[in-house]
């Protein structure tokens, strides 16, 4: 019984091995013509923009962008942030980083372990991790969550099985880190994470208008 189910096993690992070795050596896409990231989240309903927060030079490198987003919006609850980095293509799914590695690199604390929701934003589903970080006398809850096309998770592993999914079944290769954050310095909690989920909602529609502009195809 145990040696029939390792074959099955083995078997099953061969052709997810096959599959991703063709899905990620495939050169047949092409980023058709995509505007800006910022045109499509400048006028979000309800929120303003009030700061486009520029990266350093060596983190633009590291994450081998090609196109974000890194932004303050001040909203009916006070300020929120959000970062998009957007990649066209799944040549690039290493790229994006983890805030379990990104924050302690940068000097903040993360309290805890992360807890994992899942959120509906009009007609889509996101699945999403949250912390609490910490730096000095700064707090922040971070609501973040990795983007496959309209496919959402939590795990860098399962993202890249999305993108290769999608590129196997020609549904574009884009891929995107999301993060939102929100300042816990002089509010609770539940208002922090109101807010955040407020924001999201008011977003994402957006966002997922962004994607689907330009999306990669087999000329």
């Amino acid at each position: 019984m145990g040696s029939k189910i390792n074959r099955k096993l083995l078997v099953l690992s061969m052709v997810f091995l096959v599959t991703s070795v063709f899905v990620y050596t495939r050169n047949d896409t092409v980023p058709l013509s995509k505007p800006p990231i910022k045109q499509f989240l400048e006028n979000i309903e309800n929120y303003k923009t009030v700061r486009q927060v520029q990266l350093a030079d060596n983190s633009l490198e590291m994450l081998k962008l090609d196109d974000h987003l890194y932004a303050d919006y001040e909203g009916p609850n006070g300020k929120v942030n959000l970062y998009i980095g957007y990649y066209y293509t799944a040549n690039k799914a290493y790229a994006a980083h983890s805030p379990l590695v990104c924050y302690p690199s940068q000097g903040w604390k993360i309290e805890g372990k992360p807890s994992h929701h899942t959120l509906n934003a009009g007609d889509h589903q996101i699945y999403y991790d949250e912390i609490i970080t910490s730096q000095t006398n700064e707090k922040e809850l971070v609501l973040y969550w990795y983007q496959a096309h309209h496919q959402t998770n939590t795990q860098i592993v399962q993202n890249k099985i999305d993108m290769g999914y999608n590129k196997l079944m020609n549904n574009g290769e884009q891929h995107a880190f999301v993060r939102v954050s929100v300042p816990l310095d002089n509010v609770e909690y539940n208002l922090a994470k109101q807010s955040a989920i407020n924001f999201i909602e008011a977003f994402y529609p957006l966002f997922i208008n962004f994607v689907d502009v330009g999306e990669l195809s087999v000329p």
